[in-house]
């Protein structure tokens, strides 16, 4: 570089420098950071042992669920359930009972989200005897229950076993109510004669 263009270089910052001392007034500029609200992750509240019962408009038992443990994280309204078991009753007087190690009460408190370990058996009352014999057992790992529409539906893989045979499948819908269940993808089964 040249002489005379260390020179242009110089002059040139020295103006600059001229320039923003006599624009500088003497005030002093502070920037505030504006503070974000803090969101606490922690539960409000947890239950033991719990037991929650929702009755229809006649006052006759929908459904109950139990749980070992409810812990209710107000951040995103998730409540979650450790070995909860969540029993239907049918207007018709059939059980449908879905159990799994962990689940969810996804906001709104109206759909249940099952995984780990999931089974849901379905049961008849007994014509000879004041019990209930098993109909329907169906298995998966991950299911998500709506027990208002008693519909639960999922699209992991499921085994439903019966007295006649047993059914593989991808994916399900299941409707307690009428007793109808949907495969999605992927079925095979195995059916016997009496």
């Amino acid at each position: 570089m040249t002489y005379r263009n260390h020179l242009i270089i110089s002059a040139t910052l020295v103006l600059m420098l001229a320039v923003g001392y006599w624009a500088y007034d003497g005030t002093t500029v502070t920037t505030r950071a504006r503070s974000s609200p803090i969101i606490r992750q922690d539960a409000d509240y947890f239950l033991v042992d719990a037991l929650i019962k929702e009755y229809d408009i006649f006052g006759a038992l929908q459904y109950q669920l139990q749980s070992d443990s409810i812990t209710h994280y107000p951040h995103n309204d998730n409540t979650l359930l450790q070995r909860p078991i969540m029993t239907n009753v049918s207007d018709h007087g059939q059980l449908t009972v879905s159990t799994s190690e962990n689940g969810k009460l996804l906001p709104g408190g109206k759909d249940i989200e099952l995984w780990d370990n999931v089974v849901v058996i379905q049961s008849s009352p007994s014509v000879t005897q004041p019990t209930y014999e098993q109909k329907l057992r169906m298995d998966t790992d991950f299911l998500t229950l709506s027990p208002n529409e008693e519909i639960a539906d999922t699209d992991r893989p499921v085994l439903i076993t019966s007295e006649t045979g047993e059914t593989r499948a991808i994916g399900m819908t299941a409707w307690y109510q009428q007793g109808k269940i949907q495969l999605k993808s992927r079925v095979r089964g195995i059916y016997e004669t009496e």
